[in-house]
């Protein structure tokens, strides 16, 4: 079997249309060190760029106004339920949360950024069962490197060592 050189590698992820910027682009989970990290994409709205830089700046109540627009103008969009949840999460509303990270999976049931907040949500409000259940089907969808099961599945053994 051959092997890939370094630089080969690098030209194969280019040309498929991955950039530097964008093998480190996407977000981190609350359960890592890294903090929030968003990129928009280019062709995203406006208000689901203006949500992502409000979740960088911690401010989660102006996310859910811009994200409450996205969601009126694009009911259909996954990752808007899915950073809705993510926010009110935040801010303590764990019941909306949990009915967004759902409409997220309704829409987009392969979306494992949703099942690894909804996780999370588990662990908060003490069900480390359904956060166990969301491994699991993350564990069914990704076979190799897959950042989200891997920040559930730290979280949930720091849950246990508590």
């Amino acid at each position: 079997m051959a092997s890939l050189s370094l630089r080969s590698l690098l030209t194969l992820f280019l040309a498929f249309g991955f950039t530097p910027a964008a093998l480190g682009a996407g977000s981190s989970s609350d359960s890592g060190s890294s903090g929030y990290s968003y990129t928009a994409e280019p062709s995203e709205s406006d208000d689901m760029r203006a949500s992502k830089a409000a979740i960088e700046r911690r401010d989660f109540e102006a996310a859910l106004i811009s994200l409450e627009r996205e969601r009126s103008a694009n009911p259909q969009n996954a990752d808007a339920w899915n950073l809705t949840g993510f926010s009110l999460r935040k801010i303590g509303q764990y019941d909306g949360s949990e009915k967004a990270y759902s409409k997220a999976l309704t829409l987009d049931p392969k979306h494992t950024q949703a099942m690894e907040y909804m996780g999370e949500l588990y662990l908060t409000i003490g069900q480390p069962e359904k956060a166990n259940a969301l491994l699991e089907r993350l564990n069914g969808l990704c076979s190799f490197n897959c950042h989200d099961r891997d920040l559930l599945a730290k979280a949930i053994a720091a849950y246990k060592a508590q």
